[in-house]
């Protein structure tokens, strides 16, 4: 056999294996919900939080805990922690190693343990969720806005989803240009 027909034979054979185990497990019913966060007042996140601050995200772990675990420092502790504490969330993977981000927390009871002890990752330690589907992490920039009649303004900014989170009417909100991805348009 050449190597062109090894290759064209491997390629059939996959294709029919996996054609195969897709008509096994479609005969399987399966039930999917989905469900989107409802929209919530910025002042009700700050209530049903346990952990309100600013923080840096110094690493993560996606490997050595059933969820993805980033270390952070508090920058600016706003509720339930303390200013330069090293704390733990997820268990949302995509955040950015090294971005800051406003962040509402629930701690869980229970530490977080990793799953297999070669892999200690960083060990047993208090752990704290996200909440809100994601909508909970939210990062944070040095942003400018220009304005037609010269009124030019930079300062740090905090990229908030108002399809779910309703700002109070007294802080301003610049609309981004593009829709942004999942919902979150502004």
């Amino acid at each position: 056999m050449t190597s062109t027909s090894k290759c064209m034979f491997t390629v059939a054979f996959i294709l029919v294996f996996s054609a195969s185990r897709f008509a096994a497990q479609s005969q399987e019913k399966t039930t999917v919900t989905t469900s989107e966060p409802g929209i919530t007042e910025l002042s009700d996140l700050f209530r049903q939080a346990d952990i309100v601050a600013l923080v840096k995200t110094l690493s993560g772990d996606t490997e050595s805990y059933d969820d993805a675990v980033y270390k952070s420092a508090v920058i600016k502790t706003f509720k339930g922690t303390k200013d330069g504490e090293s704390i733990y969330f997820g268990p949302f993977i995509g955040e950015r190693l090294g971005w800051e981000y406003v962040v509402f927390l629930r701690k869980e009871r229970s530490p977080l343990s990793p799953k297999d002890s070669l892999k200690t990752g960083y060990g047993v330690i208090p752990y704290a969720k996200i909440f809100k589907e994601g909508y909970t992490a939210m990062e944070t920039s040095y942003q400018c806005v220009f304005s037609e009649r010269g009124a030019n303004s930079c300062d740090y900014a905090v990229r908030v989803c108002t399809d779910y989170i309703r700002l109070p009417k007294t802080l301003q909100a610049f609309p981004a240009e593009e829709p942004m991805p999942f919902g979150c348009n502004g």
